[in-house]
């Protein structure tokens, strides 16, 4: 299933050629820094799955997160050790997802004014299987 996104102002479109899998809230300080709000949500997707329609050239990277140059959207972040996953920034998707994300990590720097309200399973940091979960992209970009 070929879904599409973009950033905020249209000129860096992509396409997913893959499922969105499940999401992740992250409330690492970083994460709420860049976005300026209390988590972000992730999709963890290969990055063979992912093709650029239009506006490649406007694709800057600072450290693992890449963004638009000309309005500043953060796309998604890839690890320079793991070329081969790439976790997606939900919001720049077209379509909204229709499952909640499945976990919060990282809340041992979660904002201390939000309160998560849901049951979906907490980490203080990254869940232990994490790294297997991005080796099984590895080789595959």
């Amino acid at each position: 299933m070929t879904q599409g996104g973009r950033c905020h102002c249209g000129c860096i479109r992509y396409e997913l050629n893959c499922g969105l899998p499940a999401t992740v809230n992250c409330h690492c300080r970083d994460c709420r820094r860049v976005h300026g709000a209390a988590f972000v949500t992730t999709a963890p997707i290969s990055t063979k799955d992912l093709r650029i329609v239009t506006g490649e050239d406007r694709i800057q990277k600072h450290g693992q997160r890449y963004f638009c140059a000309e309005c500043g959207t953060r796309l998604w972040n890839r690890l320079d050790d793991r070329p081969g996953a790439t976790l997606l920034m939900v919001a720049t998707l077209d379509r909204e997802p229709s499952a909640a994300p499945a976990v919060h990590v990282n809340i041992e720097s979660k904002a201390p004014w939000y309160s998560i309200s849901d049951d979906r399973p907490v980490f203080k940091q990254l869940p232990p299987e994490s790294e297997k979960f991005l080796e099984s992209f590895d080789g595959k970009d």
